[in-house]
Parts: C-alpha cells; sequence; structure tokens
C-alpha cells in the first residue's frame, strides 16, 4: 500500500466497533461483519494458502493489469505470499459473504483462489464467478478447488475487458462484486459505472487495494462521491459500497 496515502486514512478513520454508526443496517455489518468477535472456521481457505506457501515449485506468469504484459517465472509461494487474500482482509471476506448470504457472488482477480475460498466458506449456497487471466494460476487455482472439495464454484480464465459486460448480462442477479484486479485508475472507474448500470439495487462492490496508487485512491475518491454510492465504508485497504438506495447515505472511514 501507499504509505502516504495509508496514514492519510488513519488520521481521519473513526467507527471504531460501529461506535456512532446511527443505521441499524450498517450498525449491524460494523458489529457482525468488521468487527466480528464470532468464531468463523476460516480452515478452508487458510489450509488451501499454507499449502501454496509450502509450494517451491516455479511457474510462468502472465501479468494483467496495472503491471500488465510481462512474462516470468515465480515461484509459486511467493506468488501466494504476494497476491492471495490472506490474513484479516481474507477473513472479512468470508464474514461479508456469510452477513449477506448473496445469490451469486463475481471476483475480478482469482489469483490461486484463497479469497474465492473464504468467499464460498461463507457463503457455500452462493454461486461464485471468478475470473483470472492467466492461465497458470487459473489452472492452480482450479486444482486448489478441485482438492477442497468445493463445488459452487466457475472459474473462467479470461481477462476481465474480454468478457465482462456479457457475463453481467446474463447475471444481472450478481448481489456482490469482489473487485481485486487491474488496479488502475481509469480500469477501476469503468468497472464502477458497468456494475451500477447493469446490477440489481441493493447490490455490495468490494474494491481491494485502493490506497495501493494514487490512481486508485482518485479512483476511490470519486467512487464516494458518487449519489448512486448510497453508502461507503473505507478501510485502509478495502473499500466497501453498499448501492442500496434504502440507506442513508453516509460515508465512513474506519480503522480496521
Amino acid at each position: 500500500m501507499n504509505l502516504i496515502f495509508t496514514l492519510r486514512h488513519f488520521l481521519k478513520a473513526g467507527y471504531y466497533n460501529g461506535h456512532r454508526v446511527h443505521s441499524p443496517n450498517i450498525f449491524n455489518f460494523f458489529k457482525y461483519v468488521i468487527f466480528s468477535k464470532e468464531k468463523f472456521d476460516y480452515s478452508l481457505a487458510e489450509n488451501a494458502y499454507a499449502q501454496f506457501r509450502k509450494n517451491r515449485d516455479n511457474i510462468t506468469v502472465t501479468t494483467f493489469g496495472a503491471k500488465g504484459g510481462k512474462i516470468k517465472e515465480v515461484k509459486i509461494s511467493s506468488l501466494a505470499k504476494k497476491s492471495s487474500s490472506k490474513g484479516k482482509y481474507g477473513r472479512l471476506l468470508q464474514r461479508t459473504a456469510n452477513f449477506l448470504q448473496p445469490r451469486k457472488i463475481l471476483e475480478l482477480g482469482t489469483s490461486l483462489g484463497v479469497g474465492t475460498l473464504y468467499l464460498s466458506a461463507g457463503s457455500p449456497d452462493s454461486k461464485i464467478i471468478t475470473l483470472e487471466g492467466c492461465t497458470s494460476i487459473h489452472n492452480l487455482a482450479c486444482e486448489s478447488f478441485t482438492n477442497h472439495n468445493v463445488n459452487n464454484i466457475e472459474a473462467i480464465n479470461s481477462g476481465f475487458d474480454d468478457i465482462l459486460e456479457k457475463l453481467i448480462a446474463d447475471n444481472q442477479d450478481i448481489d456482490l462484486v469482489y473487485i481485486d484486479g487491474n488496479h488502475t485508475y481509469q480500469a477501476t472507474m469503468d468497472y464502477y459505472e458497468l456494475f451500477i448500470r447493469r446490477l440489481e439495487s441493493g447490490a455490495v462492490l468490494l474494491f481491494d487495494d485502493i490506497n495501493w496508487s494514487k490512481g486508485m485512491s482518485k479512483a476511490w475518491r470519486e467512487i464516494v462521491k458518487d449519489s448512486k454510492s448510497t453508502v461507503t465504508i473505507e478501510t485502509a485497504r478495502m473499500g466497501i459500497v453498499f448501492l442500496n438506495p434504502k440507506l442513508t447515505p453516509k460515508h465512513y472511514c474506519t480503522r480496521f
């Protein structure tokens, strides 16, 4: 994360444990998702992550997104460390899915599928559609899904821009979107505009790495200001957007 933007976030952050949150729905989200004290079983995703971290094999990957266009060889263990949705943010994904119980979940950026498994564990009855551009990484994720006997995930090997418009048209009942790929200003805004235009009212968007760069920080600030983003919650790393016009408009910046 960009240090300057992260420090700026912590200077303005508040609403710890949901204090001073007056909306009942958003208060419950703070209580039961962001600062939940309930014990969840995170073993599905975390066992998969541990297996990847132990794997010293090399694979050839093609990069996409902000640093796209490169072909390089990396250790699977290093890839898991750098690109997986893990730790407290991976657990936040699982609790979010558990709280919302969405009909369908869309993930942009499967990587090794650790974040996907958190989402799956949180809401096993939801259909999860996840996109990954790099074939070798996609194959590893699919192997992991099979090995862990997860059957609610449809993993697609494709660049986002090649398929996203049609995918949304065919799946307008997506209730939760997790955007963790192509961390550029323009791509982030393009995805946001597509989702607010095509998804049903009430959808929730999760943007990862909102303080990763100047471009991502700028995109997040514009999303927060947009009137269609009824409620937004900002942590140091992740931005959460509720597209529900029935909620009281508000931006929350919280330490997590």
